[in-house]
């Protein structure tokens, strides 16, 4: 999924965001964030979402956030965030909006998104 689709896939979710997972390869030293996006499901949107952002080189994000969030990947701004020698040709500086507007940052190799069926309870 391109970051435009996700964004207008995120756009329509009202509610929390998980920190799922945080782990870390120690032989690399590269780890593995997943955030679950829950939404208010029914005519609105189209179910809830998982995001795993790979090879995780550097983090700044809250363990729950509200919903709707915006990404956006913001490279330019790396040596802003961090030092420069944790700068890698190989990662992206992916920064996410939340609700009221608070920023936080993944600095990560790519992202994948899973989409997860509906389920009406």
């Amino acid at each position: 999924m391109e970051l435009n689709q996700l964004n207008s896939y995120l756009a329509l979710l009202a509610g929390p965001v998980y920190t799922e997972v945080i782990s870390i390869n120690k032989h690399d030293i590269n780890g593995l964030l997943k955030l679950k996006f829950h939404g208010d499901v029914g005519t609105k949107d189209k179910g809830e979402i998982e995001i795993e952002f790979i090879g995780v080189e550097a983090l700044n994000i809250a363990f729950s956030i509200l919903a709707p969030v915006q990404i956006a990947q913001i490279n330019d701004a790396a040596s802003l965030k961090l030092n420069s020698n944790y700068i890698d040709s190989d990662c992206n500086l992916y920064e996410l909006t939340d609700d009221v507007g608070s920023k936080w940052w993944v600095y990560a190799k790519s992202f994948k998104a899973n989409v997860l069926p509906v389920f009406y309870g």
